[in-house]
């Protein structure tokens, strides 16, 4: 019978190392299942008897606090929220699993404040060994929690290190957001507000298929800003690297967004780009100047 893991994780905060971490772990750890959401939680099915039947069939669980895990980007308590998904499902691993099976998973972005107060009933993840993933020596981190879950377990490993998956495989794994919790999304932060949720034919190699993408306008005072507001977009979208899919015309710049290898879906790569792109165009907006034109600079 194979053994389970659970992830549990914000998505607006650590959804991105709980996808790299599902895949690397499954690996290290062969026969064992990793839960992750909704990516593991199949249509029709009901969410909460979903996630609370996949603890209890889990032997161990991991709590990934990164920097939003307690206080969101407006400084809200998350915690102050009676029906707080990822304390309801802390508190039952504490309750119901042995002492050592729930496993906290500090970031190098974590914040200081996300263990001070903690309710009563996460009050056991403050007598837990905490592991530490940092950027710069995150595979042997990695190494050391799937030793850490072998353990609990009662399995062995796979020796050998394995480095941060790549952006496609990472995007192959990642969750789709659905309409519904893309709209919920927005009413919580203000630079998704104007844009719009999807379902759309999508043309393939393979035909056509059904996907969902979120989308808006960018409307600026004239073609230097929009062309201005693209180069700028253009420049984060090569580091991701996630691109748009988008038009200009004068001053106006009509931009799609949807993860390819993610069968043409919404991820959360959608999200954090619509919200930063909402956020460069306020500042190329703002700017009483722009620079023009775009030109490399001069060799010395």
């Amino acid at each position: 019978m194979a053994q389970h893991v659970f992830l549990s994780y914000r998505r607006s905060d650590s959804w991105h190392q709980a996808t790299a971490l599902k895949i690397v772990l499954q690996q290290k750890l062969p026969g064992v299942s990793v839960f992750v959401d909704t990516e593991s939680i199949n249509p029709g099915e009901r969410w909460p008897d979903r996630l609370t039947a996949a603890l209890d069939h889990s032997s161990a669980v991991v709590a990934l606090i990164g920097p939003e895990w307690r206080f969101g980007a407006d400084g809200t308590d998350r915690f102050a929220d009676p029906e707080d998904w990822v304390v309801r499902e802390l508190a039952h691993a504490l309750e119901h699993k042995k002492k050592d099976a729930v496993v906290p998973v500090f970031f190098d972005t974590t914040t200081t404040t996300a263990y001070r107060d903690l309710p009563a009933s996460l009050i056991g993840l403050r007598h837990t060994q905490v592991l530490k993933l940092s950027s710069e020596t995150w595979a042997p981190n990695v190494d050391r929690l799937a030793s850490s879950l072998a353990k609990i377990l009662g399995t062995v490993a796979i020796g050998g290190t394995i480095q941060f998956p790549k952006p496609d495989e990472l995007k192959k794994g990642v969750a789709r957001v659905a309409e519904a919790e893309f709209e919920a999304q927005k009413l919580r932060v203000a630079a998704l507000a104007e844009w719009v949720f999807s379902h759309v034919l999508i043309d393939t190699a393979n035909g056509e298929v059904e996907g969902t993408e979120i989308s808006r306008s960018f409307t600026f005072s004239n073609f230097k800003r929009a062309f201005t507001f693209m180069a700028r977009c253009a420049e984060l979208a090569e580091a991701r690297p996630h691109h748009p899919v988008w038009t200009n015309v004068w001053n106006r710049v009509d931009v799609r967004l949807r993860t390819f290898d993610a069968d043409h879906s919404v991820t959360w790569y959608d999200i954090e780009m619509a919200r930063d792109m909402h956020n460069i165009a306020l500042q190329v907006t703002s700017e009483d100047r722009i620079g023009w034109p775009l030109r490399p600079s001069k060799r010395r």
